[in-house]
């Protein structure tokens, strides 16, 4: 009688789970991407490749080569939901690029005092605090009078010599399509050096649109000299808006 030959056991097979975990880490970064206007569309890349990456994850997770098909599941989402915000941003951010690169502006306001018009013709206009501008998409912004702001958090107090600076951002929406306030931009500089925003104070990201003829205002904080000087805050309603306006005034 033949004794047959031994086999050895073989292997088990191990799980294929790096198609889902890639995945949920695109969809997070993708995710965090997405709202930022100019570089959105690697948002709108990384979503797609996260849903691709997530379904192949989750196929296997089905025919049991893989054990994580919560995980590619829920990259999937991730993916699914920065890819439709990363395109809603974009088309936001296109429309406003069309309705203010190169258009015309006038200091005006609603509600809020009339600023002085360019002393030269074809420079940016300043604008003192308290009045505001409006540019050609029709979006009004004022800039309140600067104000001393003190952290209640006794750790996150100013630099040796420095102090901080708060004012309010009033955004008035004279257009006929809501505006999204994230896309306003806002940089600040004190006594000719450039002031730091205070990020743990103030709206340092208003993520809120506005409906046609609707208002909303938010704060903003930068870290300047102790010593009184000139404070300048340069506002433009987006990134690629053909006008920037500059508010100036002691502080």
């Amino acid at each position: 009688m033949t004794t047959p030959a031994y086999t050895p056991p073989s292997a088990p097979v191990q799980p294929r789970n790096g198609m889902g975990t890639a995945a949920l880490v695109l969809g997070i970064i993708a995710l965090l991407l997405a709202w930022i206007p100019l570089i959105g569309f690697i948002g709108f890349i990384l979503g797609a490749l996260a849903i691709v990456l997530g379904i192949i994850g989750i196929v296997r997770a089905r025919k049991g080569r893989a054990t994580n098909l919560a995980v590619a599941a829920v990259g999937t989402g991730l993916g699914a939901v920065a890819f439709v915000l990363s395109t809603v941003v974009f088309g936001l951010f296109a429309t406003a690029v069309n309705d203010q690169i190169n258009a015309p502006g006038s200091v005006v306001g609603t509600g809020i005092t009339p600023g002085s018009p360019p002393a030269v013709p074809g420079t940016p206009p300043t604008v003192a605090f308290g009045q505001g501008h409006t540019w050609g998409g029709g979006e009004t912004i004022a800039i309140s009078a600067p104000r001393e702001f003190t952290p209640d958090n006794p750790f996150l107090q100013a630099s040796s010599g420095k102090r901080f600076a708060a004012v309010d951002v009033t955004v008035h929406n004279g257009s006929s399509r809501p505006y999204q306030v994230m896309m306003a931009q806002l940089t600040a500089q004190h006594s000719g050096r450039v002031a730091q925003e205070n990020y743990t104070a103030g709206d340092p990201l208003p993520n809120t649109e506005v409906p046609p003829g609707g208002e909303t205002t938010f704060t903003k904080v930068w870290e300047v000299d102790e010593q009184p000087g000139e404070l300048q805050v340069s506002v433009k309603p987006n990134p690629v808006a053909g006008q920037t306006v500059f508010f100036n005034g002691e502080f």
